[in-house]
């Protein structure tokens, strides 16, 4: 839309991608001149994997906005084809359903999985095409059951049938996920960044077992790890003592200073991507390598994806990404950590990137005065705008946090 564009137009454009928000989440106030192009693609894509999910006529009308508001966008227009083409060729009347209560031999080895297993439907390379037959392995390892799920796949319970070991299983839909002119580059990138993260041998950073693709699912096999994300300390009501969150944001540091030296940024820190058990009060960062593969289709317009909330001014920007941007991720989650907000909160996407990039974060001590004034120094510092402004590593912010930690009375709620 060109800048010149009237109100009344923008107030038609607005209403034709409403569609669009109810489906897949966009909001239509987005949509100006000063966020269209790559801001949209972007948001776009969040909601790609939701496109494959959705069948019907809301999958044909998704698409048709797309298309009317950039027909370019990656494959949408040979996608919206395939869907016209699967279309014309459904017979005009399905047949009869069985009885519900009859379930022949052939019909029940088709539904029903085999005990102690899970199965997953094997995408193909038309995205929203119907599903190759289910799958119950990958590789050597038997799946058990979902355990998670998230923006780039789902994570299983797996079980590693050479050695018999337990294993968590992340499967990425590649051929779902990419266009087929991208998915050379993402099946690349994603072995590439597997394999380098696989490399980090570290108490507090996730092994990296074993990576492969079978049936259009790339995975990735890693230890299975139990305790709670720290997300679910992340809420007011249930937030973990001000020296316990300071002693594993400060082993995060450490731990990102660590990966930082072997040329590894993880790109997507959050309380989420940080695996917590209070009983054996073992940390674990998890997902390296992941945000990178997202931003994978993106490299054209410099966006990489992530999760807008704690990414760093540059990262929002599409500059070049450091350790640095880590250490200001690491900010953001110690700040929602300690008090249950986020620093920087908008009612769109438009209004959190002025936010980060522009408007300085609430004081710490506005939220929590019974805090030491150096915690508040150390989360100030962590959300400098100006990269060269933060900590130098990880391991400066985490003897910083560390320092802080002596000065807080244990017990203190």
């Amino acid at each position: 839309m060109a800048s010149g564009d009237s109100s009344i137009d923008r107030r038609n454009r607005a209403s034709s991608l409403e569609p669009l928000r109810r489906i897949g989440g966009l909001d239509p106030s987005t949509d100006h001149p000063e966020t269209r192009g790559n801001r949209y693609r972007t948001a776009a894509r969040q909601f790609r994997t939701a496109l494959c999910r959705t069948q019907g006529p809301q999958t044909h009308r998704l698409y048709r906005h797309l298309a009317r508001f950039d027909n370019t966008y990656r494959d949408v227009a040979a996608r919206l084809r395939r869907l016209m083409d699967a279309e014309r060729a459904k017979p005009k009347a399905a047949p009869p359903a069985p009885d519900k209560d009859t379930l022949t031999p052939d019909s029940a080895a088709a539904t029903t999985p085999a005990a102690g297993s899970v199965s997953v439907a094997a995408p193909t390379a038309a995205g929203c095409a119907p599903a190759a037959p289910e799958i119950q392995r990958l590789g050597r390892y038997q799946l058990e059951r979902e355990i998670g799920r998230g923006a780039m796949g789902i994570v299983y319970l797996g079980r590693d049938t050479a050695i018999n070991r337990l294993v968590a299983i992340k499967a990425i839909p590649l051929a779902s996920e990419f266009s087929d002119a991208e998915l050379v580059e993402a099946r690349s990138r994603f072995f590439r960044e597997a394999e380098t993260a696989g490399r980090l041998n570290h108490p507090n950073i996730v092994t990296i077992y074993d990576v492969g693709e079978e049936r259009g699912l790339a995975y990735i096999a890693m230890e299975y790890l139990k305790g709670r994300h720290l997300s679910d300390y992340a809420k007011s009501d249930r937030l973990l003592e001000p020296r316990k969150v300071l002693d594993v944001i400060g082993r995060t540091a450490d731990a990102l200073g660590f990966a930082h030296k072997q040329q590894v940024v993880h790109r997507d820190i959050k309380p989420a991507n940080l695996m917590y058990d209070p009983s054996t009060d073992t940390l674990k960062i998890t997902d390296f390598g992941i945000a990178r593969l997202s931003g994978a289709g993106s490299t054209r317009t410099g966006i990489v994806l992530g999760t807008p909330s704690f990414m760093s001014p540059e990262q929002l920007e599409g500059r070049t990404v450091t350790g640095h941007s880590d250490l200001f991720s690491l900010g953001v989650s110690l700040f929602q950590l300690l008090t249950g907000q986020l620093p920087f909160t908008a009612d769109s996407m438009t209004g959190l990137m002025q936010q980060i990039a522009e408007a300085p974060h609430p004081p710490l001590r506005a939220f929590r005065p019974d805090l030491p004034a150096c915690v508040e120094s150390v989360i100030d510092r962590a959300l400098a705008k100006n990269p060269d402004a933060r900590y130098d590593s990880g391991a400066h912010m985490a003897a910083a946090l560390e320092d802080c930690r002596s000065r807080i009375p244990s017990g203190l709620p």
